[in-house]
């Protein structure tokens, strides 16, 4: 039943979901450990288990979590949660965290020996950017240890999987999810009796080139803001058409932004040089648009007078509307925008704005500000009116969120029409724009 509601509301948070290779997962009853890149915290798992629609996955997560009270403790427990404490993460030293542990991977061990599925992130912690991180092998030790603990007598899968996320922070954007080949780990149990890190790091090396091969992964760091706004804003939709591609479509886009970085990569290879001068104009660009409060977007369309004002003017017109969305809603709003103020460790993560938005959507409040007022209404007899609510309440916190990130886009156009040096940034992008068509073809 939970499962069912988060789908519900998955389908509501995302445009699209597309899922790839869900036939490639051995079926219940087999033990599997589902490996996969970690791109945006607490969504990554909530995704695979909305997807496996057959059983009750087991997820290793962050063993922070599980420190803020008792009763929420307890519901991880109950999602089927298990806490990692991670040295590196966690401020402890790496003997207090294997001890911290035993417990956790003991009990995965027992699940993966029962014939269960297992959800685990070897890169540990989510990453910041479009890259794949240092794998650990602890994911690897307990699957071998299970297997080793039934005389390896039983089968265990590792299948690989991958995220891609077309926006990281906001709704209404697609989301892709892809199971790679399952790898059969009895073909490495005679090698592991004798040369155990040999066999894990042989497998852990299939499990990488998976999963990357399934995922964007931009390893030039230096310049990654200007690479992922190049393939993110209009340029990237017109090089994945000249490619063949459709950018509408998520899993299409994807194969074209992996051309396009590799086409990069393959630049910077045979022209070091050159290469790293234009991508570093086009990072220095994207510095200057980000300093003016604008994206690439609105510099590569050049918005005149006529659109701000007819932005402004839809603006105002739907301003009541947005009054009342507000007015109904407002607890959906500001709720995850206080969560989004929390430091872990001192530090903010923008990674987790999505996570404060399904998470309370899911927990707080869509149960309590939306299903609870519909059945309070529709048990005192008024019966349309719940239906009316019901059917309201998503719409309004809709529109409310879409007419908010209009308004950010019309910021950003007015800075562009009132700025005395967009039409410069105009000038450099296209130019830069023509020295990397002129690089990949």
């Amino acid at each position: 039943m939970f499962r069912g509601f988060v789908s519900i509301i998955n389908k509501a948070y995302y445009r699209r979901i597309q899922y790839i290779g869900l036939e490639n997962i051995p079926r219940d009853g087999n033990p599997v450990v589902l490996a996969g890149n970690h791109q945006n915290c607490m969504m990554d798992p909530l995704n695979v288990e909305a997807a496996l629609s057959d059983r009750k996955p087991y997820c290793l997560t962050r063993g922070d979590v599980f420190k803020i009270n008792g009763i929420i403790t307890r519901f991880l427990y109950w999602l089927g949660l298990l806490p990692v404490t991670r040295a590196s993460f966690d401020g402890v030293s790496i003997t207090k965290s294997k001890e911290s542990n035993k417990s956790t991977f003991s009990k995965a061990e027992e699940y993966l020996g029962n014939g269960n599925t297992l959800i685990i992130f070897p890169e540990a912690a989510h990453q910041d950017k479009r890259w794949l991180g240092y794998f650990s092998l602890a994911y690897l030790t307990m699957s071998f240890q299970t297997a080793e603990k039934f005389n390896f007598s039983k089968e265990i899968y590792v299948v690989p999987f991958a995220h891609h996320y077309a926006n990281y922070f906001h709704p209404f954007y697609d989301f892709l999810l892809q199971f790679g080949t399952p790898i059969a780990l009895s073909q490495y149990y005679e090698l592991y009796k004798t040369k155990p890190r040999t066999a894990m790091r042989e497998v852990n090396e299939k499990v990488e080139e998976q999963i990357r091969s399934m995922m964007l992964d931009i390893t030039d760091l230096d310049h990654y803001a200007g690479i992922d706004q190049l393939r993110t804003g209009p340029y990237g939709a017109e090089f994945a058409r000249k490619c063949g591609f459709d950018p509408e479509d998520l899993s299409e886009k994807l194969k074209a932004d992996k051309k396009l970085v590799a086409g990069l990569e393959a630049a910077s290879a045979s022209e070091p040089e050159k290469t790293k001068s234009l991508l570093d104009r086009l990072q220095s660009l994207e510095t200057k648009i980000m300093e003016n409060g604008m994206r690439d977007w609105v510099v590569a369309e050049k918005p005149g007078k006529k659109e701000l004002a007819l932005r402004i003017l839809a603006l105002v017109a739907l301003l009541p509307l947005f009054g009342l969305s507000v007015a109904v809603t407002w607890p959906a709003l500001l709720i995850p925008y206080l969560l989004g103020k929390i430091k872990v460790n001192g530090k903010g993560d923008l990674l987790f704005q999505s996570t404060w938005q399904f998470g309370t959507t899911v927990l707080i409040t869509a149960p309590l500000l939306w299903i609870l007022p519909a059945l309070i209404l529709l048990f005192s007899g008024a019966i349309f009116k719940a239906l009316a609510f019901f059917i309201a309440y998503p719409l309004l916190l809709t529109f409310a969120v879409k007419y908010k990130m209009f308004f950010v886009k019309t910021k950003g156009v007015w800075r562009y029409v009132t700025g005395g040096n967009s039409e410069k940034l105009s000038d450099e992008r296209r130019a830069i724009i023509e020295e990397i068509d002129k690089t990949l073809s």
